[in-house]
């Protein structure tokens, strides 16, 4: 088992389950640990789903998220019934949301909202965070969350404007995680001057967004976010990941720091 006794930042959303690691996803992890990365690995498939509690049982510095992906909606009830049986397990619900970019019928995205919003009282029952998918629907997923007053909530890689960010990081105590995107992403780098400082996290979304495009995102990248965030923002890098720790962790009590 891998030891994270050296914690020193966490990848807040990643996907160790997927196929892009099938082959190495020990060594990815071992890496990453290496150099005190604590991973928090999102399984939003049922084909993903057992692979990632096996992970997350097999790695101290492994964290296990289950969720479902907005286009499979149809499966929602047996994605609820499966979290439900696994709670204990878990550190958090998702990742869930919408995805209005890759669906654009108007019928199939309401179901997705329907599902979204049968996802958001599961956390709730079970009093997890949540993990939240909003591709090109951040308005409609915050307002979504609002009206539902949806907690302990954090948007994974938001595209939406900065300023629905701002509101919704300062009002509604919503956290926003920056990909390791954000290098090559201006939308990204509002982002991170949008946000209440004390609502930013960092993810890589392994094995996707990337420091270079096209390429094998990893864990261990978390640090490449840590410092364009701090160089954005004009602190020093100590300072900065001090401060998203225990962002991190507020939001994220029940990782295993030890």
């Amino acid at each position: 088992m891998t030891n994270s006794n050296r914690l020193k930042i966490i990848d807040t959303h990643c996907h160790l389950e997927e196929p892009e690691f099938a082959v190495d996803s020990d060594e990815v992890i071992q890496r990453a640990a290496r150099l005190g990365v604590h991973m928090i690995t999102s399984a939003i498939r049922e084909d993903t789903w057992d692979r990632a509690l096996v992970i997350s049982a097999s790695h101290d510095s492994v964290s296990v998220a289950l969720g479902l992906d907005p286009d499979l909606y149809h499966q929602i009830h047996s994605a609820m019934d499966f979290i439900k049986v696994k709670r204990e397990q878990l550190i958090a619900l998702g990742e869930v949301g919408l995805d209005h970019y890759r669906e654009r019928n108007h019928k199939k995205r309401e179901d997705q909202e329907k599902s979204f919003r049968l996802m958001i009282e599961l956390a709730k029952e079970i009093d997890l965070p949540l993990q939240v998918h909003s591709r090109s629907a951040g308005r409609k997923a915050l307002e979504t969350l609002t009206n539902m007053e949806a907690r302990n909530v954090q948007m994974h890689a938001f595209d939406g404007k900065a300023s629905l960010a701002r509101v919704a990081s300062t009002e509604h105590g919503y956290y926003f995680s920056i990909p390791t995107s954000v290098v090559r992403s201006a939308q990204k780098r509002k982002l991170v001057k949008a946000v209440d400082i004390e609502r930013i996290l960092v993810e890589t979304d392994s094995p996707v967004l990337g420091p270079v495009r096209e390429s094998r995102n990893e864990p261990m990248n978390v640090w490449v976010a840590l410092r364009e965030v701090a160089s954005i923002l004009k602190r020093e890098e100590e300072e900065m990941r001090d401060i998203l720790l225990e962002n991190t962790l507020r939001l994220y009590p029940g990782i295993r720091t030890k």
